[in-house]
């Protein structure tokens, strides 16, 4: 399958990196954005955002571990699915300290600008972006093989 970036609601779409492994899904009536980032090396994932319909990530996910996600932002269409996705495989939660109060479940590690996240050997810069909510975050791979990858949220 040929990664455009575009997704259709609930279809997820797959690119395979050297060293990580990113699916794409398009989630909620806003079209959200969820990714769900797998180190090929550890297998150890991480997701991005649990937007909305809880059923749809947790069919990406299948049965498999899920040891983060990360909340870029605290508006309600980026965490919509969180509480369910917590609920059903027990993730480790991140999003930027200066939004955590306004995300409804317990944000376990709250991350700063510059901090690193680490999806098994795969190392995530923490950038934090000034301006849509006091807190916002972009997550920056910057594949060792190839051009940088940057979730925006």
């Amino acid at each position: 399958m040929t990664y455009s970036g575009k997704v259709k609601p609930g279809s997820p779409q797959v690119r395979e990196l050297a060293d990580l492994i990113i699916t794409k899904a398009s989630v909620g009536p806003m079209d959200n954005n969820a990714f769900l980032l797998q180190c090929r090396g550890t297998g150890s994932r991480l997701l991005v955002d649990a937007a909305a319909e809880a059923a749809v990530l947790l069919q990406m996910l299948s049965d498999e571990p899920l040891d983060s996600v990360v909340t870029t932002h605290r508006h309600g269409d980026h965490w919509g699915a969180l509480a369910e996705i917590v609920r059903a495989k027990s993730p480790t939660t991140l999003a930027g300290a200066a939004d955590v109060e306004g995300i409804p479940v317990v944000t376990d590690k709250p991350v700063d600008d510059g901090d690193t996240i680490l999806v098994g050997s795969c190392q995530l810069e923490v950038i934090h972006l000034v301006g849509h909510t006091p807190g916002s975050i972009a997550l920056l791979y910057d594949d060792p093989a190839g051009p940088p990858h940057l979730w925006t949220g």
